[in-house]
């Protein structure tokens, strides 16, 4: 069979003309079989059919593998989870909550340590423990004369009530009738008794 000759194109002015493409070889029609492979052959053929095999039994050690694989995947019917996200929903929940209880047991340390109020401690931020303990001490330096806990107040000694009778009544009868103040005995005399006013 003939090629079409080529069209000849006019190159642009000022470009020399391009080559014509080298048509390819035509393969020489042979009624012949092909030949024998020669020794290098042999091997190459037998190479390549042990890596096929290798390459096959891979494939099937892999297998239960893909049908995990499948499994976990799985093809999600209609609206309904699959059990890999099913799996990832509860593992992103555990975290949640594992982080949530790490920060509050970081965040009660931190306060016993600095010796904060539970409303002083409710307010520490952090991500970390020095993050924490870095909070508590701004906190801190903020209210320095915080008291620790409610003062109670000094007793009066000139208030409330009094026992039945001070335990030096006798010698303040002493002193007075000593002193010739028999009044003032007197009225000391009553309290003595049961069921008298001072």
């Amino acid at each position: 069979m003939t090629q079409p000759a080529p069209v000849p194109t006019t190159p642009p002015v000022g470009d020399p003309p391009a080559p014509p493409a080298p048509a390819p070889p035509a393969p020489a029609p042979t009624g012949q079989p092909d030949e024998p492979l020669r020794e290098p052959g042999k091997r190459a053929l037998e190479e390549e059919r042990a890596r096929a095999k290798a390459l096959e039994k891979e494939l099937a050690a892999l297998a239960p593998l893909k049908q995990l694989a499948e499994a976990l995947g799985g093809k999600p019917t209609g609206d309904a989870p699959t059990d890999l996200e099913k799996l990832t929903e509860r593992l992103t929940q555990h975290e949640t909550e594992l982080a949530a209880e790490r920060e509050a047991r970081w965040r009660a340390e931190v306060a016993h340590e600095k010796g904060l109020t539970p409303a002083q401690a409710a307010r520490l931020r952090g991500a970390s423990r020095d993050e924490f303990a870095a909070d508590a001490d701004a906190l801190l330096a903020l209210f320095p004369a915080a008291p620790a806990g409610p003062r109670n107040p000094a007793p009066d000694p000139s208030q409330g009530a009094r026992g039945t009778q001070p335990p030096d009544l006798e010698a303040q009868i002493a002193a007075a009738q000593k002193a010739g103040d028999w009044r003032k005995g007197i009225a000391l005399q009553r309290q003595k008794l049961p069921g008298v006013q001072r």
